[in-house]
């Protein structure tokens, strides 16, 4: 029956936003109409050009190579911190490997303790490995290894250790300043935990004592010291019958125990995965032997996997880095591919039986017109989401974020042509009546059982929770439970900390985090190791300034007492002891430059304490005669409470060596640990500005892909209070922001629209009263949402109890995020749009309508549904109804 056209009046009733709103939605469902039926009308073709688009892509990956480096990932481009280091690697790199070994006792200044740890000592430099013994490896000064401990004070001798006595133990610690071996002076309090003192300042007793070994880390005898250090470790392990307790922690600890927990947390992702695939088989079809979708799931998963190499290889070749975090996304991209899928295959189910008559292209076409714009939504709205956030300082974040947002475009691309091709040729396969499975075989009277026919899901949500949500007690208290969790969460969000602490990436049983929890008993005040280095600059003219820079540095509250190791007090004492008549005229150093750097290579070259000091010092041997071009000096920082902390006491360090009176940068501290805090700097900042910044797009998003002001800012209150929420679960779960749990906030965001703004646009396009129609949302829709959430759920399950702190965080933020954004798009959503929901969309006052016809026999155009039948089929809504002509 030909419609009338609308009248002046009618027209005059909606306002410009209206009719905006009205025409985005029309034109969309246009778009995704006529996609459909391209797709459904040529399949195998599809299927070939998404196969090979994806296929010439991924060759990027040919130069694909993933980035460890910490200061490229983490570290701003701009920070000092990059050219330090890059100076450092130039003319001190690190060559060292290391085992400490902390011995404990109920005094481990007794005989008996001293002679348990010199037996370990002896086991760990027994060592032999093709060809390299422990004294081929070990680091030396002068004659002897390296190896830091209080059994240095007498020379590691066996014999004169098995003959101590408690009186000349306390007499030798107390009394020797400096070590007999490599000439430096000697601390023994750094080498002791625990320590008593009597009233005299003497050190009566201590309960532990640590051993350090060095190593040379050269590439040729690399393998046979990290076969070392796991002989040292399992040695370590075993314990000692006169020591209570023994702990190890080498150069390869934090890798064998850290990524090894990490490489077996993998293989449990793997088999969620496969979790995955078998709820998305039974959920996703109906349970016979000729419409249940296992090659289709498959299909699904492929198409997950496809936007991978899409946005590696895309990625690879235009130079963005990849990082370890990137890891996750195959993740975060089966999460959105999943709920996608759902949605497109519910809105096939949802076919009227009139668009089921339709021929199958038609039939997609329509699937797609339901489903396309509710899929762009999410899509576009994590795009642009991820997209701003890769404007981020951070280098390792931006890079994730540019390769998410090429993954979810890709994988948005492919489910709505790849995935719907599949599912075209899956339902030729149907109507075939051939096997799900064995698809060569073909059934003559296929009839189906009853039970497969129903969407369980679908009249639970029509029949018993729909209704429920909507009687009046039951939304005060869906009201009350939300924001008595937002209230909470907000306490907890305002009180999330940023604190970064390594240890906290070992897993709770391994030795190495017992080494580390050992260290923070014993050796509580312990800071990190730095080093000042120096470039080239007159030394021997810049001493006085150098001194001065260096008593300030022994005074400063962040270094911890007697840790400042310089090199300057032993050559002075040696300059002294020349009796030279020509230096005589100098108070402390000769001034004259090639004086300087003459007798400070002499020292370095010819008396024992220099050589103990070689490696703190650089000469540039090339020219004649040589010159000191660098040097550095050591100390050690305090133990600071959290990384606010340890932020200053860099800062205080920066400012003393900055405003020396040294030429800019000629000075500066570095140790590995700083490119930590120059990241903690920026990074509760730059989480703060990402997620204000994806908030933003996201409701903008909304609003012009949902085309509703009011329907936007209800579905964005539901993101924001699933953000919050998760965010203050993250404080009362002891989680504090650092790298891996901002870059985890941020998929939240992504994530969470996912979960609300299926419903809200679904909403929208369903008439009837305010009660009806979010009830009518959630049995068309609601469905796919759960599944999709509940999907994602299942694919880190398995992580629950996993001992990997990043894997444990995974899953309590995927967790989280799932049980509240589920939460707030199927309860809380539903609840408030029918107190506050707008009208729904009428197409009709935004175009001209045109008689519902007959196209080759069959009704031609896009056409809006309504829910009507028990079994959770649709029929065409009368309000809605929206057809257009061949000419559209």
């Amino acid at each position: 029956m030909q419609q009338k056209p609308d009248s002046n009046e009618s027209t005059r009733r909606y306002s410009c936003l209206r009719k905006v709103s009205h025409g985005i939605i029309w034109s969309l469902e246009t778009a995704f109409y006529h996609l459909g039926q391209f797709v459904g009308t040529y399949p195998v073709l599809t299927i070939v050009l998404s196969f090979v688009i994806c296929g010439i892509a991924s060759l990027g990956m040919v130069n694909f190579k993933e980035t460890d480096i910490t200061e490229k990932l983490w570290v701003p481009s701009y920070s000092r911190i990059q050219d330090e280091k890059k100076w450092m690697m130039e003319n001190f790199p690190p060559d060292t490997r290391f085992a400490k070994i902390i011995a404990v006792e109920n005094n481990i200044l007794s005989p008996r303790s001293l002679s348990a740890m010199l037996d370990l000592y002896n086991k760990a430099i027994s060592f032999h490995e093709n060809g390299y013994s422990y004294n081929h490896m070990c680091l030396r000064v002068g004659f002897h290894c390296r190896v830091s401990s209080i059994l240095e004070i007498w020379s590691y001798n066996k014999s004169t250790i098995a003959h101590l006595t408690y009186d000349g133990i306390l007499r030798d610690i107390n009394s020797i300043k400096y070590s007999p071996m490599y000439h430096n002076r000697l601390d023994v309090t750094t080498m002791l935990g625990k320590v008593l003192f009597d009233t005299d300042g003497n050190i009566i007793a201590a309960e532990v004592a640590s051993i350090l070994f060095l190593l040379k880390d050269e590439e040729e005898m690399r393998p046979a010291a990290m076969k070392w250090e796991t002989e040292v470790i399992q040695l370590v392990q075993k314990g000692h019958p006169h020591l209570k307790e023994t702990y190890i922690y080498a150069t390869r600890s934090f890798d064998d125990e850290g990524y090894g927990a990490v490489n077996e947390d993998i293989n449990l992702l793997s088999v969620g995965i496969c979790i995955v695939l078998i709820f998305v088989i039974i959920t996703l079809g109906r349970f016979n032997l000729v419409e249940h979708k296992l090659l289709l799931s498959l299909a699904g998963l492929l198409s997950v996997g496809m936007s991978i190499g899409f946005a590696y290889g895309l990625a690879t070749t235009f130079g963005v880095i990849y990082g370890p975090v990137h890891a996750i996304m195959p993740f975060l991209l089966l999460g959105i591919g999943v709920d996608d899928m759902f949605v497109i295959v519910e809105a096939w189910k949802n076919l009227t039986p009139k668009e089921q008559q339709l021929p199958l292209p038609k039939q997609v076409a329509m699937t797609m017109k339901h489903a396309g714009v509710s899929v762009t939504v999410t899509s576009v709205t994590d795009i642009v989401a991820f997209a701003i956030g890769a404007s981020t300082v951070i280098p390792g974040l931006s890079a994730f974020c540019i390769d998410a947002a090429l993954g979810i475009l890709a994988l948005f691309i492919l489910q709505s042509t790849f995935f719907v091709a599949c599912l075209t040729l899956d339902q030729k396969r149907i109507e075939a009546q051939r096997d799900a499975i064995l698809c060569c075989v073909a059934y003559k009277s296929f009839e189906p059982n009853k039970c497969s026919q129903k969407n369980f899901l679908a009249l639970a949500f029509k029949k018993y929770l729909g209704p429920f949500f909507m009687r009046t007690p039951v939304k005060v208290i869906v009201m009350i439970v939300t924001f008595s969790l937002l209230g909470v969460n907000i306490y907890g969000f305002y009180h999330l900390k940023q604190d970064f602490d390594l240890v906290m990436y070992i897993p709770s049983d391994s030795y190495a985090h017992q080494f580390a929890k050992a260290q923070e008993k014993y050796f509580p005040d312990r800071g990190v190791e730095v080093n000042v280095y120096c470039g080239d600059i007159h030394y021997g003219s810049s001493q006085k300034i150098l001194n001065e820079m260096l008593a300030k540095i022994g005074s400063d509250p962040g270094v911890e007492n007697g840790t400042v190791i310089s090199w300057f007090p032993a050559f002075e004492a040696w300059l002294r002891s020349l009796n030279n008549s020509k230096l005589a005229k100098y108070n402390h150093y000769p001034y004259d430059e090639l004086e300087f750097d003459s007798l400070a290579l002499r020292f370095v070259e010819q008396t024992p304490v220099g050589r103990a000091f070689r490696r703190f010092m650089k000469f540039d041997k090339t020219i004649n005669p040589p010159i000191l071009k660098a040097m550095y000096f050591s100390l050690r920082h305090t133990s600071q409470s959290n990384s606010q902390a340890e932020i200053d006491a860099m800062e205080n360090l920066r400012k003393i060596t900055d405003n020396a009176g040294l030429p800019v940068g000629m000075c500066f501290p570095y140790c590995p640990e700083y490119l930590t805090y120059e990241t903690n700097k920026v990074l509760q900042v730059e989480l703060y500005r990402n997620l204000a910044l994806a908030g933003a797009c996201v409701f903008f998003v909304t609003l012009i892909l949902i085309a509703n002001v009011l329907t936007s800012m209800i579905v964005f209150t539901c993101v924001i209070f699933t953000l919050v929420d998760v965010a203050g679960t993250m404080y009362f779960w002891g989680v504090t922001i650092d790298t891996a749990s901002s870059i985890l906030l941020t998929l939240c965001v992504g994530l969470a629209v996912d979960y609300s703004a299926h419903i809200g646009h679904t909403f929208m396009t369903v008439s009837g009263s305010k009660k009806e129609r979010p009830v009518m949302a959630l049995t068309e829709i609601g469905p796919a949402v759960f599944n999709g959430g509940f999907s994602t759920f299942l694919a880190f399950v398995l992580l629950a109890n996993s001992n990997s702190y990043g894997f444990s965080l995974f899953f309590r933020v995927f967790f989280t995020v799932v049980v509240f954004g589920l939460f707030h798009g199927l309860v809380y959503l539903p609840v408030v749009l029918s107190w506050l929901g707008p009208e729904p969309y009428d197409t009709n006052s935004v175009h001209k309508s045109v008689p519902e016809k007959q196209f080759n026999g069959h009704l031609e155009g896009p056409v809006s549904q309504n829910q009507d039948t028990e079994n959770g089929e649709t029929e065409l809504s009368p309000c809605i109804k929206a057809e257009e002509t061949n000419q559209v």
